[in-house]
């Protein structure tokens, strides 16, 4: 039976979107491997913006604040 994979943790994706920006910074990279690591850091940001927004209503409902309320 395969293992699953468990998704990286919010600190992980966090160092992960840092190093792609340091790479990227650098210029060193082929166009395609830019393009490549961008990719990774686009889907490693909304990850992390997912995983924030679910935190943020977890707080909320557990300190009994309306969610939909700014």
């Amino acid at each position: 039976m395969a293992k699953k994979t468990e998704a990286p943790s919010l600190e992980q994706s966090l160092k992960r979107l840092e190093e792609i920006a340091t790479l990227l910074d650098r210029g060193e990279l082929s166009i395609d491997e830019q393009l490549k690591i961008y990719e990774e850091g686009m889907l490693l940001a909304q990850q992390c913006r997912e995983y924030l927004e679910q935190a943020e209503l977890k707080v909320r409902r557990l300190s009994g604040e309306d969610a939909n309320a700014e």
